[in-house]
């Protein structure tokens, strides 16, 4: 993999307060959640696994006919004027560190979508992207995207999405896998979810756009691309920069343009943009739910948690196709 290295020191910086917590802190529950109890394993990172021990999330189904209602309710009007949920918004009123890079918008990729969803009346959307797995239906996001204090409902993913369109088709939610950490306290260190989504024409989404290899244990430092949906324009937008540590279990970049809706985008190594593939790390969340300016960004680390629920996805996708 990428050779990592450390491009400028960390700023300081005032006291932040949390961008994401306010309405989604305050879903409502709804549906059921299920335990589901699968161990994870990996021939790659055996060792990871084992130190995970038994799941250590929980799943939330979607049934088929709030699939259905999911698609028809997100049209292309309700898309475009869907906005991400934010108790203050990202801001850039802070100045950033010196040579801090800017996000471009670029007409994006197949394997990086916008999530849409809903919380109460409030029509919302994140930054979601689709991993590699043996079932070919996982997406990624952030934990404060789908769960505050209850699942947020009409849940479509949308790769690709760009100006209205969606050239990948929209793909609706049937699972939500989420830490049991972050359910009871929000852990930033856990701030990451992984959702299955239905067949589309009998095609499983990663026939379709391909996807991310899942970077485990692959530490803070590295070259990096970024990709996430901000709120000021119609199509995605993405840097190259470089990673490095923050905390324990906590990454940070810099680049300006990482305003609200890129919470979920992902953190990519070895980065392919002729169709969106590389390894992905981390995804912006964590820290203060992804932080509170927009030229610097979190994420939690990927280690055996992050192995532990992906595994415990993936084996409750293939249980419930069976």
């Amino acid at each position: 993999m990428s050779a990592g290295y450390f491009d400028g020191s960390r700023a300081a910086r005032p006291t932040r307060n949390s961008r994401f917590c306010g309405g989604l802190c305050r879903l409502a529950f709804v549906g059921v959640v299920v335990a589901a109890s699968v161990m994870a394993q990996s021939p790659a990172t055996r060792a990871a696994a084992a130190e995970a021990g038994p799941a250590i999330g929980t799943a939330h189904f979607i049934g088929q006919s709030a699939q259905g209602a999911a698609r028809a309710f997100w049209t292309a009007a309700r898309m475009a004027t869907a906005a991400p949920m934010s108790a203050g918004g990202r801001i850039s009123t802070s100045d950033p560190p010196p040579g801090t890079p800017n996000a471009a918008t670029f007409n994006g990729v197949p394997t990086v979508g916008a999530l849409f969803f809903t919380t109460g009346s409030g029509r919302h959307y994140c930054t979601a992207s689709v991993v590699d797995s043996d079932t070919e239906d996982l997406v990624i996001t952030a934990a404060h995207c789908v769960y505050g204090n209850g699942y947020a409902t009409h849940l479509v993913f949308v790769p690709g999405y760009q100006d209205g369109r969606e050239p990948y088709g929209a793909w609706a939610v049937q699972g939500i896998v989420v830490a049991s950490a972050w359910r009871q306290s929000h852990d930033p260190d856990v701030d990451f979810a992984f959702l299955s989504v239905a067949s589309s024409g009998g095609r499983r989404i990663q026939r379709v756009t391909g996807g991310l290899q899942l970077g485990i244990d692959r530490g803070y430092t590295h070259p990096i691309k970024v990709i996430g949906y901000n709120d000021s324009a119609d199509k995605p937008v993405g840097c190259a920069t470089s990673s490095f540590e923050f905390a324990a279990d906590q990454m940070e970049f810099y680049c300006g343009g990482y305003r609200d809706g890129t919470s979920g985008g992902p953190w990519v190594l070895g980065y392919e943009g002729s169709n969106g593939t590389g390894t992905i790390f981390g995804v912006i969340g964590g820290y203060e739910w992804g932080g509170d300016y927009d030229w610097a960004s979190y994420s939690a680390v990927f280690g055996s948690s992050a192995l532990q629920l992906f595994r415990q996805a993936e084996a409750t996708a293939a249980a419930r196709a069976g």
